[in-house]
Formats: structure tokens, sequence, C-alpha cells
């Protein structure tokens, strides 16, 4: 056996391991678990999300990360993306749901209840662009959508869907998921005002 036979794959487990420990880091998903652990089963069963974006601010630093497969180019990619989620969720009384693959060994299943979040709206796909691509240069995203053609407005929003953002104080969070997965959470949630958008003199270390 030779030495490369044995050093790649130890270098592929070695970049997963780092890749774990990095995500759930950046991401704060560790920071959740550690508040919010769950192991019980969601009573509406696991829903597989396209995107699951993770988003905090830390001073004038900005922490962007997202699960997901992206937009599937072939129907191999769409199979495997059904098969195996980057992100699943699910919504129920008790709160919303997250959990990843077995494998992903920082990441374990999260119950967070509704009554941590401070905000919860449904935004149109354009808007979640454009206000994901403001935060990270300064200003509010609505300098985009004004520019914005509308036929490419509407192509952003057949592509992308209605987006549920939910947003925690404690830790500092936005998460930002596919409406279609969670259906209507105001059976579950209460209706909350969106939360003042405080905008950081500059933003650096977006992932």
């Amino acid at each position: 056996m030779s030495l490369a036979t044995i050093l790649i794959p130890v270098g592929i487990v070695g970049l997963f391991v780092a890749s774990e420990y990095l995500k759930a880091s950046r991401s704060r998903w560790r920071a959740l678990s550690e508040k919010f652990s769950n192991t019980s089963t969601p009573p509406g069963g696991w829903r597989g999300c396209r995107f699951l974006q993770m988003e905090s601010v830390e001073g004038n630093r900005l922490t962007r990360v997202t699960y997901g497969h992206g937009y599937t180019k072939s129907a191999l990619d769409t199979v495997w993306a059904n098969l195996f989620p980057k992100a699943s969720v699910s919504a129920g009384p008790a709160g919303l749901y997250l959990k990843r693959q077995p494998w992903n060994f920082r990441h374990p299943q999260i119950l967070i209840p509704w009554s941590r979040f401070n905000s919860i709206q449904t935004i149109s796909g354009t808007e979640h662009v454009t206000e994901t691509a403001g935060r990270q240069r300064g200003f509010a995203g609505e300098q985009f959508r004004k520019n914005l053609l509308k036929v490419v407005a509407g192509v952003i929003d057949i592509l992308a869907g209605d987006v549920v953002e939910l947003r925690l104080s404690e830790p500092n969070l936005r998460i930002d998921l596919p409406a279609n997965t969670v259906g209507n959470l105001e059976q579950y949630a209460r209706t909350k005002s969106k939360a003042p958008v405080q905008q950081p003199p500059s933003l650096v270390g977006t992932v």
C-alpha cells in the first residue's frame, strides 16, 4: 500500500472534520444546540430544505453560513438533494425544529421555542436576495430593488420563492429558509412585527 493511498483518505476526512467545526461555530449552530438541544421527532415529520441561511452580527463583523444544494442542474442532483438534504426543518406547536445529517456530528438537532423569536415574517424572494446583499455592504436592500427591472424581480421570485425570516436576540441571529418547507407558521407562533434593522458601520467576514 502506497503512502498516497493512506494520506488521501486521511486528508479528506481531516478536511471534513475541519469544515464541521468551522461551520458549526460560524453559523452559531453549536451555540443554539447548547441552548435548545432536542432528541424528539417533530409531529409533522422532517422536510428537506433547499437552503438554510444563518447570519449573525458581532460588532462590525457579519458572518453568514448557508446550508444547501443550491439550484440543481440535473435529475441526479435533484434525487441526491431529496435523499440527503443539507438541512431539514419542521414546524410544530413546540417551536422550530432543525437538523442535519447524522454524519454532521457538530450539528445536533435543535428545537427553538416560538417564544424565543423576536421577529417572524415572510418576505418575497426578491426582498430576501436584495436585503441579504445590502446587509453585506452595509445599507438597506431597498436601494437594490429601486433599480431592479420588474422582469428580473419576477424571475428571482419564481426561482427563490417566498422566504421565512426568523430573528433571535440570544444569540443575535437571523435564520432564513424557504417558506414552503414550514407552511403556515401563524398557527403556532403569534404574529410578530419586524425588528428594526441595525446596520453596522462596516461589515466584514461574510462567508
